[in-house]
């Protein structure tokens, strides 16, 4: 454990030393920063604790105590042949012992609960998993957002050079008086609304920057680095082999089972009351008086004994508490079968997504395609003067609408990646 953390924080320390961060960097801040997994190893820690209460009923109490008393009248017994009764006792009495108590049997009652604590921490260990793998999908949906708006950054600015360079030509051409004041004005204007939305992209990204340091719980402001689109597969998993990652790496079945396990053994723990209690009990008591109670002396003795203790009826509540953790195992199982239906149904819904993000993705990128051509025969038209300043607007327009979405269309492409592996369990 202490190699670990040795290593995440040699780890992390290098991460922050960079300029920017990529998704795996950031999964690595979370595992350590994150306050909520920071919680999970805090239950953890309690529940581990509880497993150490319930096996300390293995081992004898032992106590000690003290007392004093005072007994105003004590009785008096006439004894033949003596002038004056004999008192029975003494007023002043003085007791101090060592008692220790050890459990013989209980039923199976602290094998059981020992048991169930047992089972409950490994399902805290689980939970810590589950929560590490929602809080995965939450930095990377968020990583992606910000992904998206740094490529459409970028497509932006390529844009508003477009659009530059169109002015540029719009003002030549006004120099030498072939085009219109106007033409120049509808230039500048393009140039400037992209320029409008490029700054309103830009403090979107801050704020989105600003969203992953909370996540990260990162003291110092944080970069995300901007991915290439190159980098995207496009290959769609099987269906039979994802669903079956499923069962082998979400971590919420196994807990589930543990959970199951755990309450089983409760139900023993309760069935014990239906056992008789027995206990060894032994007692040192230095005392006045003694074992002669007539005489005030101070001796020391010691008491062994062997207690039972056996509820012959108490209303059928045992009955019923057992029945009530029967029914919270039943409700776990059918939480347990509700679960894989919710996966099955992710994963179904994350394939066809992806399926259809792929599909939008190869008609997008065609059509990118086309409408570079399409500006290009634009642009060179309007420089022999066979098109008008809109030909040109409404042809960059569309090529940089067509690349925003483009970007897009693999952001989503990337997102529902990220849904199907929370659905399997592998994030991370």
């Amino acid at each position: 454990m202490k190699i670990r953390m040795l290593l995440l924080l040699f780890f992390s320390s290098g991460i922050f030393a960079q300029q920017s961060l990529t998704l795996a960097d950031a999964w690595a801040i979370a595992r350590q920063n994150n306050l909520a997994l920071q919680q999970q190893q805090v239950q953890q820690s309690q529940v581990a604790a509880e497993v150490r209460i319930q096996q300390s009923d293995y081992l004898p109490k032992l106590s000690v105590s003290a007392g004093a008393q005072y007994v105003s009248e004590i009785a008096k017994i006439d004894v033949p042949f003596l002038p004056n009764p004999i008192e029975a006792g003494v007023k002043e009495r003085y007791d101090l012992s060592a008692n220790l108590q050890q459990p013989i049997f209980t039923g199976f009652r602290t094998s059981n609960l020992v048991k169930a604590a047992k089972n409950q921490q490994a399902a805290a260990e689980l939970q810590e998993n589950t929560v590490e793998q929602q809080l995965f999908l939450q930095i990377g949906v968020l990583f992606q957002q910000i992904q998206l708006n740094l490529r459409q950054q970028t497509a932006l600015r390529d844009g508003i050079a477009r659009a530059n360079d169109q002015l540029q030509l719009s003002k030549n051409r006004f120099a030498a008086a072939q085009v219109a004041a106007f033409d120049t004005l509808e230039a500048a204007n393009r140039k400037l609304q992209l320029e409008s939305q490029l700054s309103q992209l830009q403090n979107l990204n801050g704020i989105l920057q600003t969203r992953m340091q909370l996540l990260l719980n990162s003291k110092s402001p944080v970069s995300v680095a901007e991915m290439p689109a190159e980098t995207v597969d496009l290959q769609v998993p099987d269906v039979a082999a994802t669903r079956q990652s499923a069962i082998e790496n979400r971590t919420e079945f196994a807990q589930l089972r543990e959970l199951q396990s755990a309450q089983a053994h409760r139900t023993g723990a309760i069935k014990s009351q239906f056992f008789p209690q027995i206990y060894g009990e032994a007692a040192y008591h230095y005392a006045n008086p003694g074992v002669n109670f007539f005489k005030s002396e101070w001796m020391d003795y010691y008491t062994l004994g062997v207690g039972l203790q056996w509820q012959l009826f108490n209303g059928g509540k045992t009955r019923h508490q057992v029945q009530q953790s029967k029914l919270e195992i039943r409700k776990l199982t059918l939480q347990e079968q509700q679960l894989m239906l919710q996966v099955n149904q992710q994963i179904d819904e994350a394939l066809a997504q992806l399926d259809n993000a792929r599909t939008q993705i190869r008609f997008q990128r065609q059509l990118v395609a086309q409408e570079q051509e399409r500006y290009r025969i634009a642009t060179t038209a309007y420089e022999q003067g066979l098109a008008t300043t809109l030909d040109v607007r409404n042809a960059e327009t569309a090529l940089t609408q067509a690349e925003l979405l483009l970007q897009q269309r693999l952001i989503e492409w990337e997102q529902y990646r990220l849904q199907l592996d929370f659905a399997t369990g592998v994030l991370g």
